[in-house]
């Protein structure tokens, strides 16, 4: 395997077997940052994230969850963005991230967050 910079990002080479000289650029996830379980109630609540976080990775634990990322203070509503119990999510995150989560339906559940740097 061997490193290369597109765009100012690092990817890793990956030849496959069939055919190597068409490598595929595999995108690092990052190094873990701070971790988060954020209560998923029937009011809206927002976390603000590490100022240098850049994307995350978040899985919904005992209910659908529905949240809504900005770089301001957020309020997730009923058409929020939807995650499912038992899904995870690596996402991209604008300068300044909050993240705010509401439970989807009326069972109360825990969204883990961990910030990748």
């Amino acid at each position: 395997m061997t490193q290369k910079i597109v765009n100012g990002d690092r990817y890793t080479e990956v030849y496959v077997k069939a055919d190597p000289a068409s490598p595929l650029y595999v995108e690092p996830l990052g190094v873990t940052g701070t971790a988060y379980q954020l209560a998923a109630t029937a009011t809206s609540t927002n976390t603000q994230l590490t100022s240098s976080c850049t994307r995350l990775t978040m899985r919904a634990v005992g209910a659908d969850i529905r949240y809504q990322i900005g770089s301001t203070a957020q309020t997730a509503t009923v058409a929020s963005h939807f995650i499912a119990n038992g899904e995870r999510l690596d996402i991209g995150l604008p300068s300044t991230p909050h993240i705010a989560i509401l439970r989807n339906a009326s069972t109360n559940g825990t969204l883990e967050v961990t910030e990748l740097q």
